[in-house]
């Protein structure tokens, strides 16, 4: 017996373990994001407008990753997002709000905000905002918007150190360390 047993057959239910881990997993995901854009609200002076305008386009960006996981796996959750206390009646907070317009806000604000490098490899860059904008579109039938994005991504579209989206000769050679990155 495996987790994926029930899974295959449409049995599953919310308190089996996988499924059960993703939503907590992308709760807690949105929880970090959530942290680190109330922190920014009392940064350290040290830190500048610059740096707090990119941690929050790379917070933003991840936790509408969690909500689209969410979105997708479980259709309507609760929206809870850094205004929200945790500590105090987040039981009362409702499943009925439309996630769409919410993960798409967070999605444009990473697109407008996010540098188009990186200095560590790895990070997200304003083409990952992008890419990820324009699957959330093509995953609500919005084609036209998504297509627009995937052609300014096929024609400028850059890796977070700079380097030209491309694919490599053959297919296997991704998943070769010397690749990573790529």
């Amino acid at each position: 017996f495996s987790d994926i047993n029930p899974i295959q057959r449409y049995e599953a239910l919310p308190t089996q373990g996988v499924i059960n881990d993703k939503y907590n997993g992308n709760y807690e995901g949105v929880a970090r994001a959530n942290s680190v854009l109330k922190l920014l609200l009392t940064a350290d002076p040290s830190v500048t407008d610059a740096e707090k305008l990119s941690f929050e386009a790379q917070a933003k960006f991840l936790r509408a990753h969690g909500y689209f996981e969410l979105k997708r796996g479980f259709n309507n959750t609760p929206y809870v997002d850094e205004t929200i206390d945790v500590g105090s009646g987040i039981s009362e907070v409702k499943n009925d709000a439309d996630l769409w317009p919410k993960i798409e806000a967070d999605l444009q604000f990473a697109v407008t905000n996010l540098p188009e490098t990186q200095s560590q490899v790895g990070r997200v860059n304003k083409s990952a905002a992008k890419a990820y904008l324009a699957k959330v579109y093509m995953y609500q039938g919005k084609f036209a918007p998504a297509k627009a994005l995937f052609d300014d991504l096929i024609a400028n579209g850059k890796t977070s150190n700079g380097k030209k989206y491309g694919l490599v000769a053959k297919y296997a050679d991704v998943f070769k360390a010397s690749n990573d990155n790529n």
